[in-house]
């Protein structure tokens, strides 16, 4: 268990060697500091110093999604702190949609087409808000070989044998506004151009036309949309060492007074960390619309992005745009993502139940399918391990925004590490030659010791004095000495240091259960071990509802059971309290809980008189299935007339010394007759019988119909003639005389 560490004694009766200065209240008194020397910690709190209440969208208003604005939390060591949040989508919520369109030689048409649904484009993104403007630029790639012909700059289409636009890496050809006709204007007077391969420089242009902020005209507290049209691939941090662009990217602004990045020939193209950071900062969106054989490249780098792009599929001629727009906005104003710069030395954690008032409180910082009007709780809980030593640390601004929103869309959380000491003015007598900082003295120059008492010049004078009669080192070669007096190494104490340091028990020297003497733990009343970490009772081993120490079936140690190997029974036992065995039949404790489970299910009136003892208190719940291959697994059975009902639990111990018995449902079932088992048997034998005598009367009934059918087609087969046998032969001859031969 973690001792949570709440005052600080600047003063202990006796000596403090060998005693902690910092621990718990009641703790230290036990040691010896008088109450009038502890000082208590500073309390740790939440309050709420801005909390102004949601605001939609109206005229000279800024829109407040999320409260609190401001907070101050005050967190301990091993502590944790929550703070509340709350997320309702404002209604009207300004847009700033940048139209970024790759104009190489292969999306002349899709230009085209933009010109054409200018209209509708002001349209549709009318349905969303009031407040929202347009703004235009395009991109191509640096005007460097091997991007381009050498030549060819000024005319990158002659190998189309066609005139276009000059080569350039990225245009900014129009600021947001809401004037429609100059966005449909700016975009039919753009020019396409070209370039050798089909990797384009895009990301220069989006890095360009999000860190050129005024140029632009990004609005504070707008959403901001960028879509990115194209049909080509991008180059990456790397690829423009080629051209001889070899210095890294600076992610600032250099637009010319044509708006053209004017630095492409200097700075190589960005990387996507880069992009990601410069996305977060400005809480940009990014939209890929993409053609269907370019869209799994894109959807690897939206993944890598995160939450702050998205890809759609574009039609060949961009006609889809409308819609990709459309589906694009409403899948981020859908969603909420908190995000936040800490960087520690403490955990930022988010829970929220999404807007589900009976669902679950999960682990997560997003939540989807947002509902306009709709509020949504999340609790933003800060937990701190140990103090940083770096004490700059101590007080740091953590910024909660929603990622997807504008930048006016944040939480300011200051954040204060109560590490330090709070003491009054202390009483500078106390130290000869310092000043005293909370008990503590801080020497001046030359002195030393516990006191400021010694001076550093006489200190190896009396070297003698820090020399134990049994050796022969001073300070037992532990320490070093200092006007007789031995300071030792870490670890070691005693007037010689010849004290071994004590065993220690969740990190703390004798547990802060008790004090170090001479390498042994003395500990409080209650307490024992070589390290005060075991309860010097037995109250721990005894099962609640028992009155025996492990169920008679061990010995207590360190506040846990210990089975006999073999119990005096001759059975094996094992379990919290030793009380449960195979071969005795189950759990010993279940003879306890029999009555109160029992009266829990079929007699709640009596719960009472059956679920308590004079000791502790049984506490039910009802589950709908028991783990029957527990340890602990126990069962009631009843009998009424002819029927048996049984009711299945298991028993589990709690901290605090009680029960908690888990009952599942009762199953009553009423046994069959004694002769209703052999009469089924012999039935089922007399009826087994005669079906085997059907079968074998069909089989045999269907063997004679087949050998007659049989008889009856080779009869037929067979040629008589005039009913008689073929091998017959009669016993006469008759002769015939020819009528023709007359008589002589």
């Amino acid at each position: 268990m973690q001792i949570y560490r709440t005052a600080i004694c600047t003063e202990y009766t006796n000596s403090s060697t060998g005693r902690p200065r910092c621990s718990t209240s009641t703790a230290l008194q036990t040691l010896g500091c008088p109450e009038s020397s502890i000082l208590l910690a500073q309390k740790e709190e939440t309050v709420y110093l801005q909390n102004e209440e949601f605001q939609d969208v109206t005229a000279g208003q800024i829109p407040v999604q999320l409260r609190p604005q401001k907070v101050l939390v005050k967190l301990r060591p091993h502590s944790t702190q929550v703070v509340n949040l709350q997320f309702r989508p404002a209604k009207n919520y300004p847009i700033d949609l940048y139209y970024l369109m790759d104009l190489t030689w292969s999306m002349k048409e899709d230009k085209d087409t933009l010109v054409s649904l200018g209209g509708k484009l002001a349209r549709t993104l009318g349905t969303f808000t009031s407040n929202f403007r347009m703004g235009f630029g395009s991109y191509a790639d640096k005007p460097l070989m091997p991007y381009v012909f050498p030549g060819h700059e000024e005319n990158p289409c002659q190998s189309e044998h066609t005139t276009c636009a000059p080569l350039y890496d990225f245009r900014h050809h129009m600021q947001l506004s809401s004037d429609v006709q100059e966005f449909i204007s700016k975009v039919n007077a753009s020019a396409v151009t070209g370039n050798v391969d089909n990797l384009e420089g895009g990301l220069d242009g989006v890095v360009q036309a999000i860190v050129c902020a005024d140029r632009v005209g990004w609005a504070h507290q707008a959403r901001k949309l960028m879509l990115v049209a194209t049909d080509g691939l991008l180059h990456f941090a790397g690829e423009g060492k080629l051209g001889g662009a070899v210095h890294r990217n600076d992610l600032q602004c250099h637009l010319n007074s044509d708006g053209e990045y004017s630095m492409a020939k200097t700075y190589d193209y960005p990387s996507l960390a880069e992009l990601s950071r410069i996305l977060r900062e400005h809480k940009v969106n990014l939209i890929f619309a993409v053609t269907e054989d370019r869209r799994d490249e894109y959807e690897r780098i939206a993944t890598i992005l995160e939450e702050k792009a998205r890809v759609a599929t574009l039609a060949a001629n961009s006609s889809n745009i409308l819609e990709i727009v459309e589906r694009s906005y409403h899948d981020i104003v859908s969603k909420v993502v908190l995000r936040d710069n800490s960087t520690g030395p403490f955990v930022l954690e988010y829970f929220s139940k999404c807007g589900l008032s009976n669902g679950p409180e999960l682990k997560t910082s997003q939540c989807a399918g947002i509902i306009e009007g709709q509020v949504y709780d999340f609790k933003a809980m800060f937990t701190m391990g140990s103090c940083p030593q770096n004490q700059s640390l101590w007080r740091q601004k953590v910024v909660i925004e929603d990622a997807l929103a504008s930048e006016a869309s944040e939480t300011e959380i200051e954040v204060e590490l109560l590490c330090g000491c709070d003491c009054d003015p202390q009483d500078d007598s106390y130290c000869n030659n310092g000043k005293n900082e909370c008990g503590l003295c801080e020497c001046e120059t030359g002195w030393s010791g516990e006191t400021c008492d010694c001076h550093e010049s006489t200190g190896h004078g009396i070297n003698s004095q820090c020399i134990n009669q049994k050796d022969t080192f001073a300070c037992s070669n532990r320490g070093e000495c200092f006007c007789g007096q031995c300071s030792c190494d870490p670890g070691y104490n005693g007037q010689f240091c010849e004290c071994s340091p004590c065993d220690k028990a969740n990190g703390l020297e004798c547990g802060d259960r008790g004090t170090c003497d001479c390498g042994k733990c003395v500990c409080v009343d209650g307490w024992a071990g070589n390290a005060c970490q075991c309860p010097s009772g037995d109250d721990l081993c005894i099962a609640p509802g028992s009155k025996e120490v492990c169920g008679g079936h061990g010995y207590c140690d360190c506040g846990q059971c210990r089975c006999n190997a073999t119990a005096p029974d001759g059975l094996f036992y094992r379990g919290t309290y030793c009380e449960s065995s195979a071969g005795a039949g189950g759990s010993g404790l279940c003879i306890f809980y029999a009555s109160c489970v029992n009266a829990t299910v079929d007699s709640p009136q009596e719960v009472i008189n059956f679920c308590q003892t004079n000791v502790t208190v049984y506490s039910t719940v009802m589950v709908d299935k028991v783990d029957t291959a527990s340890n602990q697994y126990c069962f009631v059975r009843t009998y009424a007339d002819t029927t048996v009902c049984t009711i299945p639990y298991v028993y589990e111990f709690n901290e605090d010394n009680t029960v908690t018995l888990k009952i599942g449902p009762k199953d009553c079932r009423t046994p069959l007759p004694a002769a209703f088992v052999p009469g089924v048997a012999f039935l089922i034998v007399v009826l087994l019988g005669i079906v085997a005598l059907l079968i074998w009367k069909c089989c045999t009934a269907l063997k004679d119909k087949k050998e007659y059918a049989r008889f009856e087609e080779e009869r037929k087969r067979t040629v008589y003639a005039m009913d008689e046998n073929p091998l017959f032969r009669p016993a006469t001859t008759r002769f015939r005389v020819p009528s023709m031969i007359k008589e002589d």
